[in-house]
């Protein structure tokens, strides 16, 4: 089964603004066309001469440069094998998460920022209509559903992170260019180091929500692959082209992933450990560091009255966030995603805490 990047990588590569700023984009017949324009003149790392790669890319340092493309076909082989492995075993999963954000005026050192840290419950579920898809959830430390503190309003919201490794999908290798850049050693891993730069793909394309407008999105990058295993160890991702339209003028990522494993389950799956982005839009620079830790396996069935109950096997996904667990009344509330509140008892093992790995 081939994954298909596009659909799924609308949740990796999303931004909503919080509020909403005024976009000023041309108006046309077809809204995404002056977008696409500005990644028809862009000019894709995977074609950069390698001086300018490791000038520009930071963390190349002890690279051992590539002779040939030779190799490239079996690391890209490789990692598309693992990524259907991961897809095909994957559970659903909760971490606690903790994101520090940042907001300073862009090429204004002496500005003052603005700064926020937050923490969440973070839950990745599988979607039995689209395999290829995690549902992503944020919920308070009770499991209370909770996007933003009132703190951290006037910031951007990234996440996704998970599926960025589906750029490396077995579909998706026929729309994107793929460049081996070498070896090089990454904590103590040995790995190959792929450059890769997405195609203009109108029909597929992912989007970012910006102010309330749709902006498409392509990516280029550069991703550090095991080369035993063939997983993405790490990955940075950037804008394919700056959107002045939008006032997107940079947005990179950068992902540092790390095995974990369940006891429940014999595979071991690398999930996003810590992530970096940073962002220039319109006047502004936004940093968000994300920090994932206490991995735990998160069991759902339904029930005959089709109502969310936890489990102690694994299940299957179910809408909104998690339980929260009212100790007087044995019952746990879950917050759906439509209004009000579903009530249903639950045994006290079965909490939001999930089933320990």
């Amino acid at each position: 089964m081939g994954l298909d990047l596009r659909p799924a990588l609308v949740a990796a590569l999303s931004v909503a603004l919080l509020p909403a700023n005024r976009l000023a984009a041309a108006r046309s017949s077809d809204p995404d066309q002056p977008f696409i324009d500005a990644y028809r003149g862009a000019e894709p790392v995977t074609t950069w001469p390698l001086k300018r790669i490791l000038h520009e890319v930071p963390g190349l340092k002890g690279l051992k440069p590539a002779p040939d493309q030779s190799a490239l076909p079996v690391a890209l082989a490789k990692v598309a094998a693992r990524l259907e492995s991961f897809w095909h075993n994957f559970q659903n999963t909760t971490s606690i998460e903790t994101i520090e954000e940042s907001r300073e005026l862009t090429n204004s050192p002496a500005a003052e920022n603005e700064r926020a840290v937050q923490r969440f419950r973070y839950l990745m579920l599988t979607d039995p209509a689209n395999p290829l898809q995690i549902k992503e959830y944020r919920t308070d430390l009770q499991g209370r559903a909770r996007n933003s503190q009132p703190a951290a309003s006037g910031f951007v919201r990234t996440s996704g992170f998970t599926s960025l490794p589906l750029v490396f999908g077995p579909n998706e290798q026929l729309i994107t260019d793929y460049r081996d850049l070498g070896s090089q050693v990454l904590r103590e891993r040995q790995c190959r180091v792929l450059a890769f730069a997405q195609h203009i793909d109108p029909a597929g394309m992912s989007h970012w929500n910006i102010a309330g407008q749709e902006i498409p999105i392509l990516v280029q990058g550069v991703a550090w692959i095991d080369a035993a295993g063939g997983q993405v160890v790490q990955m940075r991702t950037d804008l394919l082209a700056p959107q002045p339209r939008a006032g997107l003028h940079r947005a990179t990522t950068v992902v540092t992933f790390a095995p974990v494993q369940f006891h429940r389950l014999p595979a071991t799956f690398w999930l996003p450990h810590e992530v970096s982005v940073s962002i220039d839009l319109d006047r502004y620079t936004y940093t968000n560091r994300h920090y994932y830790t206490d991995y735990r396996l998160f069991a759902v069935l339904t029930s005959k009255l089709d109502l969310p109950i936890l489990s102690d096997g694994l299940g299957i996904d179910v809408p909104g966030p998690a339980p929260a667990w009212n100790e007087s009344t044995g019952t746990g509330t879950w917050l759906a995603d439509g209004p009000g509140l579903v009530t249903v008892g639950f045994r006290r093992k079965e909490l939001l805490s999930g089933i320990p790995g």
